[in-house]
């Protein structure tokens, strides 16, 4: 848990442009990838590289904890937490790469209207300039029939050439006008896609700190109270090694759903990492967020949670809470650390509970 709040910083992975790692420190932490790799049982799948190397490369602090943690008392690391750790540190910054190249493609497709525009304005001022030179001629034409028919056929042609360009271009915007309508519904669902969650669809991390920021501000702002809560669901990593990692799966969905549908609002709860989820209660007093932590606790360990295919249901399943209210002057990572300390007490008092300042 403490891990989760530690500050992240820019990520510069194997795969990252921005990377500033010069060529000899690189080839270093690719040989201790594979070192890692090697003793921690751990396939050299992409998604592994990538974690290996943003842990030999120190590049995030709380990757780097977090992985620590994980090592204490045991000698491998499962590609179910490859991936946990993958989703949590890294998978945004491809989104980020995704909606630069989305965004760059919109670029150059605009550019490419313009560049189309342009020369129809050329070939505009080069009819219009054919108009002229024919109006001049048309006086001296009128006295020779051969003179006007010429002039006729040359004023057809030029409507001709013009017309099919208009046409031309008319196709080639309307093909650009679909093609950037595309690309921006693209980018759109990539936006969309690096702010949630893909396992419960519930906002990720990444967005609840922004949701957080946007709270804390208008709390100081309107003097509103609010409250945040962190939980974490207990024995979760037992019922993986015991039921496997769709168990893990279902229940988490399940949770994700359940928080959701007791909250305000979709945006205010997020999967904060693995079976971490932050939950906000804006306008709402230490007390009231208290009680209906209390209500959503109740709610999980009544639910059922049925693996497709299975004989019989899975076994309860409970979580801990630990919830706190924003004081004047307080930032989000303080905020977020208060929380997590009643959290963290939650668990040593024997877990299934809330605790909250002077309440659990």
């Amino acid at each position: 848990m403490g891990a989760q709040l530690i500050d992240r910083t820019p990520l510069a992975t194997a795969s990252d442009p921005r990377a500033q790692l010069d060529f000899r420190e690189a080839c270093k932490a690719a040989v201790r990838v594979f070192q890692l790799s090697e003793k921690y049982k751990t396939a050299p799948y992409p998604n592994a590289y990538a974690v290996w190397f943003a842990y030999s490369t120190k590049s995030d602090p709380a990757l780097v904890a977090e992985i620590d943690e994980l090592l204490l008392g045991q000698d491998t690391i499962s590609a179910y937490d490859i991936e946990l750790l993958f989703q949590a540190y890294l998978a945004e910054e491809q989104s980020v790469f995704a909606t630069h190249d989305l965004s760059q493609a919109i670029g150059d497709e605009i550019e490419e209207v313009l560049a189309v525009i342009g020369t129809s304005l050329q070939q505009n001022s080069a009819f219009s300039a054919t108009l002229t030179t024919l109006e001049q001629d048309l006086p001296k034409a009128a006295a020779s029939p051969e003179q006007l028919n010429s002039l006729v056929s040359g004023l057809i042609e030029e409507n001709r050439r013009m017309s099919a360009m208009t046409q031309e271009l008319n196709q080639g915007l309307a093909r650009s006008q679909s093609l950037i309508t595309t690309l921006s519904e693209q980018l759109d669902e990539v936006r969309t896609q690096s702010l949630r969650d893909p396992l419960t669809s519930i906002p990720n991390r990444r967005a609840f700190d922004k949701t957080l920021e946007e709270a804390i501000e208008h709390a100081a702002r309107t003097r509103e109270p609010l409250c945040v809560a962190m939980a974490d669901l207990d024995h979760f990593k037992a019922l993986n090694d015991t039921f496997g990692h769709e168990a893990g799966d279902v229940v988490l969905q399940n949770f994700a759903r359940l928080i959701s549908s007791s909250a305000d609002e979709p945006r205010l709860v997020a999967r904060h990492g693995g079976e971490e989820f932050a939950i906000l209660f804006p306008g709402s007093q230490l007390m009231e967020a208290y009680n209906r932590l209390v209500n959503i606790k109740h709610l999980l360990s009544k639910t059922v949670h049925q693996l497709e295919g299975a004989p019989a249901p899975l076994p309860a399943v409970t979580a801990s809470f630990g919830v706190a209210k924003y004081e004047p002057g307080m930032s989000a990572r303080e905020l977020m650390q208060k929380a997590d300390k009643f959290l963290y007490e939650a668990k040593t008092k024997g877990r299934n509970r809330v605790c909250a300042p002077g309440i659990g």
